[in-house]
């Protein structure tokens, strides 16, 4: 902004005995000559900077500090503006804030021995505050004490300060550039800069391919905002990363009756296959999950009819048989059977897969994707969030418990095969036809089987049996209470009930 020629005059000579003022120690006159300037050309970098020092050493701290923004805001090329400010951020006792600052303005070209020994200061005040040894007498970065100090302040719910932190460790090219940069993709996810985190990710990777962790976020990320095929090809790599590797990790403990009899199950029909050999140990295995040609998801069952009978219903559920298409759905179950996927072990009786665990196939991904296509006036733009796969053994299972789930809306569908199932009657879900009415009673009633029992029985509350059908598909509103229903199916690995959930929209989209 140009000031008329005259006031600049004025302004200027205001500024130039202010600073004389100022070198004799008369504070208060040079304040009031630097604020006279202001008040002719507001724009003034020089005497909002000279106020800012005035007002800082008088304790006014925060008042200095908008001066000090003003004249950098004004003139960002000056490296004096640059470090004046850090060093009131210090002051201050704001040395993430400071921090963050020098290196912004190490972006725009500033530089220098100042600019080095001031941003060593904020790092060693912020380590100090924190108790942790951040930056050593060498000057280099220990990233496993950067790591630790963005966890603290993250823990405290500190996560722009921890963002600053990880952004000054890397412009001070340390070493394992790849760990801070995955946690500086956690915390551009906290902070919800979902764009900024999945580039972080990837420059982990670039750097360090066989990073699992930064495979298993981006995946993440990618996945749940509109990437469902990129996000899932991470995970899959993540997958393979740790449990294709030589030294795949060990269960902390022994574990229950159900998993070890699935995986001997398992083992024996992949021996049968030839995929394992004789006598050898269980390897890490990942059936034929590619894409098909055509649908995966059958489109004939989306009509007006079925829309309209969903906008009707309540409680808010529909049933929808021959889901998928026969060859998604058979090739759906060969992957389920081949792949060495089911690592999540639940008390009540029953075993999960989930995407990081190689549950994240081409043909899951195709799924996904179909589903929010053809059914987007069911979700109703509730972008797909996640997925997984339970199954259940004949004998040592008992199913969920009674729970709501945290998103909008759930499409749960069932894949093994009817003669599998002893009671056509059972075997599927109860829906109830109360819901959690918010995510504060969501997290209660999930926690405490009784109170939710107590709190069903006094609303009343009828529970609708959906009964397992192969290839039938329910889509609920998430906050309906839930859980599986009894199940008496044969024997035999093929025979074991699988469902597949997955979750559209987030509990807050259907608040």
């Amino acid at each position: 902004m140009k000031s008329d020629p005259a006031l600049a005059l004025s302004a200027a000579a205001a500024v130039e005995h202010a600073i004389a003022h100022h070198k004799a120690g008369r504070s208060g006159r040079a304040e009031r000559l630097y604020r006279q300037a202001l008040a002719e050309q507001p724009d003034h970098s020089e005497a909002h900077h000279n106020l800012g020092i005035i007002l800082l050493q008088g304790g006014r701290i925060d008042a200095g500090l908008d001066h000090f923004r003003m004249a950098l805001q004004n003139e960002p090329g000056r490296d004096l503006y640059w470090l004046s400010c850090a060093r009131g951020l210090l002051i201050a006792g704001r040395p993430a804030e400071a921090s963050a600052l020098l290196v912004d303005g190490a972006a725009q070209g500033m530089s220098g021995p100042a600019f080095d020994a001031l941003i060593a200061q904020a790092w060693d005040t912020l380590s100090a505050a924190e108790g942790l040894p951040v930056a050593p007498a060498s000057g280099e970065i220990d990233a496993n004490s950067v790591e630790q100090l963005a966890n603290t302040l993250c823990g405290g719910g500190r996560f722009a300060e921890a963002a600053s932190l990880l952004r000054d460790a890397l412009e001070r090219d340390p070493p394992q550039p790849d760990r801070l940069l995955l946690n500086l993709g956690n915390v551009l996810t906290e902070l919800g800069s979902l764009d900024e985190a999945a580039d972080a990710f990837e420059q982990a990777i670039r750097i360090n391919p066989e990073l699992a962790e930064a495979h298993y976020h981006l995946g993440s990320v990618l996945s749940e905002n509109g990437r469902v095929g990129d996000g899932f090809a991470h995970l899959m790599r993540r997958a393979e990363l740790v449990y294709g590797a030589c030294d795949p990790p060990r269960a902390k403990k022994p574990e229950p009756g159900h998993k070890v009899k699935h995986d001997r199950e398992q083992h024996d029909y992949l021996t049968a296959k030839g995929i394992v050999a004789t006598g050898k140990a269980a390897l890490f295995h990942l059936g034929d999950g590619r894409r098909i040609d055509g649908f995966a998801v059958n489109p004939a069952n989306v009509t007006p009819d079925l829309i309209a009978d969903w906008r009707a219903a309540e409680p808010k559920m529909i049933l929808i048989e021959d889901f998928l298409t026969q060859e998604a759905l058979e090739q759906l179950r060969a992957y389920c059977a081949e792949s060495t996927i089911w690592r999540r072990i639940y008390d009540a009786g029953y075993i999960g897969a989930t995407p990081p665990d190689g549950f994240a196939c081409p043909l899951l991904a195709q799924i996904a994707d179909e589903i929010a296509g053809l059914y987007s006036d069911i979700l109703d733009g509730y972008p797909f969030q996640y997925l997984g796969a339970f199954k259940y053994d004949s004998e040592l299972s008992t199913g969920t418990n009674t729970h709501a789930d945290f998103s909008a809306v759930n499409v749960n569908f069932y894949i093994a095969p009817d003669e599998a199932n002893l009671d056509p009657e059972t075997g599927g879900m109860l829906i109830w036809d109360v819901e959690a009415k918010d995510e504060a009673e969501l997290r209660r009633f999930n926690s405490n089987g009784p109170a939710l029992s107590a709190h069903l029985k006094s609303r009343g509350a009828k529970a609708t049996r959906v009964a397992h059908r192969a290839n039938r598909a329910v889509i609920f509103k998430s906050a309906l209470f839930h859980k599986t229903d009894d199940c008496d199916f044969k024997e035999g690995y093929l025979n074991k009930r699988i469902n597949v959930s997955l979750l559209f929209g987030q509990w807050a989209d259907d608040a």
